[in-house]
C-alpha cells in the first residue's frame, strides 16, 4: 500500500502515525527529518525518477508513505506514481499556490500556473509577459531573482511566499528592483502580477478557471495568414517586425503568447542581431520585411509568400 500525504506546515497526527508504521518513508530531507524517520527506512527524494523506480521495485506488500509539499495531485508526485503503474491512496493538503494567493487575499481562478521546478524558465517568463496574474513553482536555480531579471522593463510586482505553513513563514510583496536583490528562503513560490492586480479584481466571465480571453482582433488578411503559419500557443514568444507588426502582436497576445516587436530597419541587421539574441528562447519568429536577408538564420522553418502589398517571410523554430 502506497499512501501519499500532502504537507503544508506541521505534520498531522495521521501523517506521523503513517510514517511511524511504514516500511519505507519517501520524501525530501527536511520532511523526513521533521518526521524523525530512521535512515534505514528512508528513501530521500532527489531525482524523482530514481525514487519512483525504488518504490516500484519494492515488494507489493510493503507499506510506503510518501510525503510531498502541498497538494500532491497538482504538479505533484501522484502523476509520476500513476505513470509507473502505481495506484496510491492520497491524503492531500492545500497547494502552496493556493496558500500564496490566500496570503495576499487575491482570487486565483483567473491565474496561470506554471512550474519552473526542474524545468526551463522560458515558458514561465513568456506567460508572465502575456498575462497579468501568473503563479510559478520555483526552484533554487529558477527563483524570484531569475524571474525578475527575465522580466526587466515590464511593470510587474512579485509576491515571494516562503516556507508556507511553517512557523517562520514569510510573504513579501516586491517591486522589480527588490526582487532582483532579495535573498529567498527555500522552499518558496512566486506570484507575478500587474501592480493593479493586488488592489482590484477585473471583470471575469467565470466560465472556466483560466484568464478571460478578449475578442479576436480584426486584422488584415496578410496578418491572419502569417498568424496561421506560426500558430502561437500560451508560453510562446513571437518576434515581429515590419508594417504588420502591430496586428501580429495583437493576434499573438490574443492567443496568450508573449510578443517582442522590433523596430523596422535594415533586414540584415535586424535578423543578425535581434534574432540571434532571441533564438534561444523564441519558439516562434515572424519576419515581415522586404526584401528578406539571404541566407536566413538557421534553426527555423522558413516560408515566403506575397499577399496583396505585403511580402511575408515567416519562420517557425524547428
Amino acid at each position: 500500500m502506497i499512501t501519499v500525504f500532502g504537507l503544508l506546515g506541521s505534520p498531522s497526527a495521521e501523517l506521523r502515525a503513517s510514517a511511524a508504521a511504514a516500511d519505507w518513508v519517501v520524501g525530501g530531507r527536511r520532511h523526513l527529518d521533521a518526521l524523525a524517520v530512521p535512515d534505514a527506512r528512508r528513501i530521500t527524494l532527489g531525482a524523482l525518477r530514481l525514487a519512483i523506480a525504488q518504490i516500484a521495485a519494492l515488494p507489493p506488500t510493503s507499506a510506503v508513505t510518501v510525503v510531498a509539499s502541498g497538494d500532491p495531485l497538482f504538479f505533484g508526485v501522484v502523476r509520476s506514481l500513476r505513470a509507473a503503474g502505481l495506484q496510491p491512496r492520497v491524503v492531500t493538503a492545500p497547494s502552496s499556490i493556493a496558500a500564496a494567493f490566500a496570503a495576499v487575499g487575491v482570487p486565483w481562478d483567473d491565474a496561470v500556473v506554471v512550474s519552473a521546478h526542474g524545468r526551463p524558465l522560458g515558458r514561465g517568463l513568456n506567460l508572465a509577459r502575456a498575462y497579468p496574474k501568473v503563479a510559478v513553482f520555483t526552484s533554487a536555480e529558477n527563483g524570484v531573482r531569475e524571474l525578475a531579471a527575465g522580466l526587466a522593463g515590464l511593470s510587474r510586482r512579485f509576491v515571494l511566499a516562503e516556507r508556507l505553513g511553517e512557523d517562520d513563514e514569510r510573504v513579501l510583496i516586491l517591486d522589480a528592483s527588490q526582487a532582483l536583490t532579495v535573498e529567498p528562503r527555500e522552499p518558496n513560490v512566486v506570484l507575478i502580477v500587474t501592480p493593479s492586480t493586488l488592489d482590484d479584481d477585473p471583470p471575469w466571465a467565470a466560465v472556466q478557471a483560466a484568464p478571460d480571453r478578449a475578442d479576436r482582433p480584426q486584422v488584415a488578411a496578410a496578418a491572419a495568414v502569417a498568424f496561421v503559419r506560426m500558430l502561437p500557443e500560451p508560453g510562446d514568444l513571437v518576434w515581429v517586425t515590419g508594417p504588420l507588426a502591430d496586428e501580429l502582436a495583437a493576434l499573438a497576445d490574443w492567443a496568450g503568447a508573449a510578443v517582442t516587436t522590433v523596430a523596422s530597419g535594415e533586414p540584415d541587421l535586424i535578423l543578425t542581431d535581434d534574432l540571434r539574441n532571441l533564438s534561444g528562447r523564441s519558439p516562434r519568429c515572424v519576419v515581415l520585411t522586404t526584401p528578406h536577408p539571404d541566407p536566413l538564420p538557421a534553426g527555423y522553418r522558413w516560408s515566403a509568400e506575397s499577399i496583396g502589398d505585403h511580402h511575408l517571410t515567416t519562420g517557425v523554430r524547428a
